[in-house]
């Protein structure tokens, strides 16, 4: 068995002006760094000593992991948030309600099922190429929602998992169970 913290990176700038990020970036806040170290603080406190990390490739998600733990990590494509092309870096207002579809692929973006897999795929090659037993993995909000959708997960939990939040998974037989969700949201 292994156990897998998937990870929401902290707060950035653009989380407080409610823009869309997507693959664009913005820089984590003083309360993003603040939710990291609290996240940093509760694995140390609970022991937990990674034997790989894994992040996204953007700067907020490298930040985060860089925050948590001074571990060499490996950045993966994969593990990005959705694509929103034109619609990249504009006000979430603008947003059809969730599930969104297919509606950013018309200004060029990735179509939400195809990111779901792209997720799933990049979550289960981590879970079965990796050689420890414990791994941390830092990704984007979207990222985990649409996971936890792919497993089948359902959830109490209102929206997304907050900034820094962190899912804590068993992967064992090809699969993937929720073991418990953390929020550090109002760190």
């Amino acid at each position: 068995m292994k156990t897998i913290f998937l990870m929401r990176h902290g707060q950035t700038l653009f989380n407080v002006m409610d823009v869309n990020q997507g693959q664009c970036d913005s820089p984590l806040t003083d309360k993003g760094i603040k939710q990291a170290l609290a996240a940093k603080a509760w694995y140390q406190t609970h022991h937990i000593k990674f034997d790989s990390v894994y992040s996204s490739t953007a700067e907020r998600a490298c930040d985060t992991a860089e925050l948590v733990t001074d571990m060499p990590y490996q950045r993966l494509k994969g593990l990005k948030e959705i694509f929103l092309g034109t619609k990249e870096a504009t006000p979430n207002s603008e947003n059809p309600k969730y599930p969104y579809g297919d509606y950013f692929v018309k200004y060029g973006g990735e179509d939400l099922e195809e990111f779901t897999d792209r997720i799933f795929r990049t979550m289960e090659t981590i879970a079965e190429e990796h050689n420890g037993s414990v791994v941390l993995v830092v990704t984007h909000g979207m990222a985990i929602k649409r996971f936890l959708k792919a497993i089948s997960y359902e959830s109490e939990e209102k929206g997304f998992i907050g900034n820094c939040g962190i899912v804590q998974l068993a992967y064992t037989d090809h699969s993937f169970v929720v073991e418990q969700i953390i929020n550090f949201e109002e760190g």
